[in-house]
């Protein structure tokens, strides 16, 4: 038998093991995402030290002034930037949640409008909240007023400060289709871990991983018959939660377009995770301690990866950890899809890249130990 026909065999066999238990299959890639959704979705708590990028045109002394009124609470961290166009580029990546611009001659405006123009980002509602509130605190000090368009003069004594939402997102965008962008990743990974690697060790515990050994089918479709079936789990565990996320009131800004790119993101995360629980479950024989291997890995890497939090906002000792883990790439494609309503196809290129080259490395570790522990079993 070749390789294909002998990791489709193996694959069916795992699918009438899935038919056979559907019910608590599905169940499970019900509530899981189900849980999440109603937990993060409606949590908030009030942010600290929100990063702010401020551009001073007019280093007078009214601009220093009010720049000192921003951050003299711990509510904002203030980002200094040369240029408005510096500024928005920051905003655009994530890297803060405001831009706050003063133009010439703000401190020589006294006794006419003045005008501060401030960015924000409405995609995380709690730092855009954070953000405005301080803004506004710091305003009042000076006597301006708040306005949610631009106004060209007609006040006096009085400055402006026009507020511009939802720069870097669409108009439509909200806080849930964030935490659905990240929550379906992290649903991927762990639906891969969780299925691959216990079936694989349950094959092991019942003698059937001996009766596949002794037979003449090649021993690398073990193990690709192992990752189709958790890569199918994931993706399955994923879509329903992608679906239960839309009728909650998530939105893919992207449309049909980036529907179909975020299918193809979700398989490669459970192609890539399914190979990784199988390197796990390859080099362990006990299931209590292939859980607790699991858990400790994937939880950490959904955390650092931005499925609760932006990466951006982590301590910059763990940055390192995120620039590697493959989760961040697949985080940042999804939440682009999901809310800035595109994704450039050099970023879908990358993403996928990182993804595959995770995934060859982990089915490679999978056959090296696999072929190490297969002389014992």
């Amino acid at each position: 038998m070749g390789l294909v026909k002998d990791t489709y065999t193996l694959f069916l066999r795992e699918m009438l093991i899935f038919k056979k238990n559907y019910m608590s299959s599905i169940l499970r890639s019900i509530m899981f995402p189900l849980i999440f959704i109603l937990l993060l979705g409606s949590f908030g708590s009030t942010p600290k030290n929100v990063p702010i990028a401020v551009v001073n045109y007019d280093n007078g002394a009214r601009a220093l002034a009010f720049i000192n009124l921003l951050q003299s609470g711990n509510g904002v961290q203030v980002v200094s930037s040369t240029t408005q166009q510096q500024a928005m580029t920051l905003l655009a990546q994530g890297t803060v949640a405001a831009v706050v611009v003063i133009p010439s001659g703000f401190s020589q405006a006294q006794e006419t409008a003045s005008s501060l123009y401030v960015y924000l980002d409405n995609s995380q509602p709690q730092s855009a909240e954070v953000a405005s509130a301080t803004v506004d605190s710091a305003a009042d000090e000076l006597g301006l007023t708040t306005s949610t368009s631009s106004v060209a003069g007609g006040l006096s004594k009085q400055g402006i400060i026009s507020v511009i939402t939802n720069y870097a997102y669409g108009a439509s965008s909200n806080y849930l289709s964030f935490v659905i962008g990240g929550l379906l990743v992290m649903v991927a990974s762990f639906g891969a871990v969780f299925s691959a690697g216990f079936t694989m060790l349950s094959d092991r515990d019942l003698g059937n991983m001996k009766a596949f050994l002794t037979t003449p089918i090649n021993k690398f479709s073990i193990l690709l018959g192992k990752i189709a079936y958790g890569t199918f789990q994931s993706a399955f565990s994923a879509y329903v939660g992608l679906a239960i996320g839309l009728l909650y009131g998530a939105t893919i800004a992207a449309g049909l377009v980036g529907l179909i790119e975020l299918i193809w993101i979700i398989l490669l995360v459970g192609l890539g995770f399914s190979s990784m629980a199988i390197a796990i479950a390859a080099k362990l024989k006990q299931i209590q301690t292939y859980g607790l291997v699991a858990q400790t890995v994937v939880m950490p890497l959904a955390f650092l990866g931005g499925a609760f939090v932006p990466a951006t906002l982590l301590p910059s000792f763990l940055l390192p950890i995120v620039a590697v883990n493959p989760e961040t790439y697949a985080v940042n494609a999804v939440r682009d899809i999901m809310i800035k309503g595109s994704l450039p196809v050099a970023t879908l290129l990358t993403t996928s890249i990182i993804l595959g080259v995770f995934t060859i490395a982990m089915m490679s570790l999978a056959l090296y130990f696999f072929s190490d522990t297969s002389k014992q079993i």
